[in-house]
């Protein structure tokens, strides 16, 4: 005899009722979210950004404001621009976690000259990035139209 799932009853169940309910119901347990929920169309975008931008999103928290949104838009613009190698991003990630520049350089195998050597070639191109970044005050620009608007918009 075969197990059945736990549900599956009460779906059967409303399959011989309401179908539109069964199909409810399914989707539900699908999406874990209901299937017809009006939304947003910038969350819509937002959700979908999330979903492509995963690599980002393992180094950084996920945004839960619009203007935090535009800011990572804005750090991403500013990083792809900037084409860090491997090496310069990880010395930045560190050094920004708070990391001295001898217990990087120990890590990496070089000296803590190299490591500023390093931090200062990164910063010089991140700096070059930011100057020419299209997205550059987008977080600014939403603040401002929120502000004088009168609403706070999630």
């Amino acid at each position: 005899m075969s197990t059945i799932c736990p549900g599956v009853m009460e779906v059967l169940a409303m399959e011989q009722k309401e179908p539109m309910d069964r199909d409810f119901v399914i989707a539900s347990e699908r999406n874990g979210e209901y299937p017809f929920t009006r939304e947003d169309s910038f969350e819509r975008k937002l959700r979908r950004h999330r979903r492509r931008h995963t690599e980002l999103g393992e180094h950084m928290a996920v945004p839960d404001t619009a203007v935090e949104y535009f800011e990572r838009v804005e750090i991403e613009a500013m990083l792809d621009r900037a084409e860090l190698t491997p090496r310069q991003r990880y010395v930045c990630e560190q050094y920004l976690r708070g990391w001295t520049l001898q217990e990087i350089g120990k890590k990496l195998g070089i000296t803590k000259q190299g490591v500023a050597k390093t931090l200062k070639f990164a910063v010089a191109k991140l700096k070059r990035a930011w100057e020419t970044n299209p997205y550059r005050g987008l977080a600014e620009v939403y603040r401002y139209e929120v502000s004088r608007c009168g609403g706070v918009r999630k």
